[in-house]
């Protein structure tokens, strides 16, 4: 997301008793008051450092400069109407919100509290270009010190959405390493034995991050989702008190098995709507059929190959429901795919970044999607590769990578491509 953080200080409107004159001139001001923002009263004015009493045109200003300066407003007005001071503010729409990658003492809300109580005016979300960053990183930087945990290295990473747009900034712990030291499995019969220990065996010493618990869960899910016994329940995996241990932070981690249900059986695979596919072509290319094991593994793979070809035939809006039907009495299992095509997109405008109008020319004899052809982004890197592979390579003025993202226009179902070459070295 291009951030885009613009501060405007106005001329001080003046209501009453404030005209022309020196700076120094003081003004009464009996009331001080915020607008335009959900944080308090309290903590905007301990922040500002404002108090009711003889206040100078300066110190106004240096106020709402402190404000904007936060990164947290885009626009401070203040005016004096009576005796009361009033700074209207406008919200920064370059604010993101905070995430903690790896810090195993806390979970988010408390860590978040924590911070909370050594930034002013934060609240879970900073603008990424202003001094808050630093701010967030200095009080976790204490906070690991109050654990023994010192010289830590911080970084910082944004968080982008599907579109790519910034929609958040990450902490994460670079120095010392975050390791999951230890991983113990309880509760489980002894058939489960082997998988289970090789899980706790290759978890010790992996990357500790914000998704290791889901990570985990997952790999203790699929041992039984493969051999269909699709009802096992299990706790969260729950961390211990982090050690030091090696130079390296190493967490511990302990889930038990809570029952584990029994096996499940296929009944029927049906599929239904408007697919690209025969009923016999389906029954052909699954790997899974009445009769088998309910194999979790199998079974998203039969999603996928039903839900790929939509990627590549323009159905942008395509909606795929594919809800496992569980007998729990026979143990079996009814799996239906049922889809939605929606419309289908089509290549719109193509717009080239970091080439000279030559190298476009030399570009678009082999590029794939013209204008108005069913949109489908494996053509963009095939057609960067057929430039590459068919044309001779002492004519070829293209060199690096490239990126490329696309705007789908969901009135007039087309999609506009963006792709961005590597900028020539000097």
């Amino acid at each position: 997301m291009r951030a885009c953080l613009r501060t405007v200080f106005l001329a001080v409107l003046f209501l009453a008793n404030f005209g022309g004159g020196a700076f120094a001139q003081t003004y009464p001001v009996g009331k001080i008051a915020f607008s335009g923002t959900d944080l308090s009263q309290g903590e905007l004015l301990a922040f500002t450092g404002l108090r009711a009493g003889q206040v100078t045109r300066d110190q106004m200003q240096a106020a709402a400069t402190q404000l904007t300066d936060t990164g947290l407003f885009a626009d401070a007005r203040f005016t004096l109407d009576g005796e009361t001071l009033t700074f209207e503010l406008k919200a920064s729409p370059a604010v993101v919100a905070v995430r903690y990658d790896n810090f195993p003492w806390w979970d988010d809300k408390t860590l978040n509290a924590a911070v909370v109580a050594k930034v002013p005016l934060f609240h879970g979300a900073i603008y990424p270009g202003g001094p808050m960053r630093d701010q967030v990183k200095g009080a976790l930087t204490s906070l690991l010190v109050a654990k023994d945990v010192r010289g830590s290295v911080i970084t910082t990473a944004p968080v982008g959405d599907a579109n790519g747009e910034q929609v958040g900034i990450a902490y994460r712990i670079e120095s010392p390493r975050v390791v999951v030291g230890a991983f113990h499995i309880e509760g489980y019969s002894g058939v489960w034995t082997g998988p289970l220990q090789e899980i706790e065996k290759a978890a010790m010493g992996q990357a500790f991050a914000g998704a290791a618990r889901e990570k985990l869960a997952d790999a203790v899910r699929a041992v039984y989702g493969r051999q269909g016994f699709i009802d096992v329940t299990m706790t969260e995996p729950a961390w211990g008190t982090p050690l030091l241990v090696n130079g390296e932070i190493a967490v511990p981690v302990r889930m038990s098995i809570q029952s584990e249900g029994g096996q499940y059986h296929v009944s029927a695979m049906h599929l239904n709507g408007d697919v690209l596919m025969t009923q016999e072509q389906f029954a052909q290319q699954a790997k899974l059929h009445a009769g088998d094991v309910a194999n979790q593994e199998l079974w998203a793979q039969v999603r996928e190959m039903v839900t790929a070809p939509y990627k590549t035939h323009g159905y942008l809006d395509a909606k795929i429901d594919a809800t496992p039907v569980l007998d729990r009495a026979a143990h079996t299992v009814d799996y239906t795919i049922a889809v939605q095509p929606g419309p289908v997109y089509r290549m719109g405008k193509l717009t080239l970044e970091n080439l000279s109008a030559a190298q476009k020319a030399e570009l678009m004899p082999y590029w794939l999607l013209k204008p108005g052809d069913v949109f489908n982004p494996e053509l963009i890197p095939q057609s960067v590769n057929g430039y590459h592979r068919m044309r001779a390579a002492d004519l070829q003025s293209i060199r690096g990578g490239f990126a490329a993202k696309w705007t789908e226009n969901q009135d007039a179902h087309t999609v506009d491509v963006v792709v961005t070459f590597d900028a020539p070295k000097n």
